[in-house]
């Protein structure tokens, strides 16, 4: 499985419109435009609280559950289809771009983000430990400094640092394992096995949720960009083809100037566009002014 994460990481992303299955960019900007899009629609899945575990004052992206290894999966067959977005570097600094804009402190960002170099190329932090999640259990003993013995339907366990400030809830505790521990209960010394408390902090949640809400907003911002890129690219076919005297052509060339789609929106030369589609014998051009004729009336 951390095979599958390093890979992922390394390679992470895929053009939109192919995950869509709609049809290829017509440009290589608009494959650019798209690959940027889905690398940080990707990002704010990974960067959301639900991938991550905390050890030892450090922060590591490591999926939990089925679910979540068969996204990286997904995310790893897609790699195939990306063809614009390709270097590490220009990767690596879209990411630290959009997770300094989220406006966490630099200690977090580097948390976060580790420097690419041509030994560590993975994108986000990993961590070579097995994690153990315990669904239910209850707690059989507090010790100082927040430690406790829990148990559940299986066996007790001694846990380091459980609940990590944000409370102990009996549920989907997320452990690493360090040894064993002895303990002395009622005159008799007991071993049991050992895990330190991987869940993140209130904190450590809170900066999460705010770096991946900067990835949505990126994604939101680059489908636009996205979006009014493919409206120009529209336009200007439509305006080059227009003078084949194609009445359809002729309408939609109309109808962008009418808009501003894909152009400065121009209403005097919409309506002539408009009416050179409608005696060229466009039905909806001559719709359109019939329309616009009753709402005059």
């Amino acid at each position: 499985m951390l095979a599958l994460i390093g890979c992922w990481l390394l390679c992470l992303g895929m053009w939109a419109q192919s995950a869509g299955g709609l049809s290829a960019p017509n440009s290589l900007d608009e494959q650019l435009l798209s690959e940027q899009k889905h690398f940080v629609e990707c990002l704010s899945c990974v960067y959301s609280p639900g991938w991550w575990l905390s050890y030892n004052d450090s922060l590591y992206c490591q999926p939990r559950n089925e679910a979540q290894v068969k996204q990286l999966e997904t995310m790893t067959a897609a790699r195939s289809r990306y063809l614009a977005l390709t270097n590490q570097a220009t990767r690596q600094a879209l990411a630290a771009k959009v997770i300094a804009e989220s406006g966490v402190s630099e200690s977090w960002q580097s948390k976060l983000l580790p420097p690419s170099s041509a030994t560590n190329q993975n994108l986000t932090p990993t961590l070579n430990k097995p994690i153990r999640v315990i669904p239910k259990y209850r707690i059989l003993r507090s010790f100082s400094g927040g430690d406790a013995l829990i148990q559940d339907d299986a066996s007790a366990y001694f846990v380091m640092d459980l609940g990590r400030g944000a409370g102990a809830s009996g549920t989907n505790a997320l452990l690493i394992k360090e040894g064993v521990k002895t303990y002395s209960a009622r005159g008799k010394f007991l071993t049991v096995e050992a895990f330190a408390d991987v869940a993140l902090s209130q904190e450590e949640t809170a900066v999460l949720n705010r770096v991946a809400a900067a990835f949505q907003k990126e994604a939101a911002a680059l489908g636009q960009e996205l979006a009014t890129f493919k409206a120009r690219q529209e336009f200007e076919e439509c305006q080059a083809r227009a003078s084949d005297s194609s009445p359809y052509l002729e309408f939609l060339l109309a109808k962008a100037y009418l808009e501003g789609k894909g152009t400065e929106k121009d209403e005097r030369l919409g309506l002539d566009w408009m009416n050179r589609a409608a005696k060229a014998g466009s039905g909806d051009a001559r719709s359109y002014l019939e329309a616009l004729g009753r709402k005059a009336h």
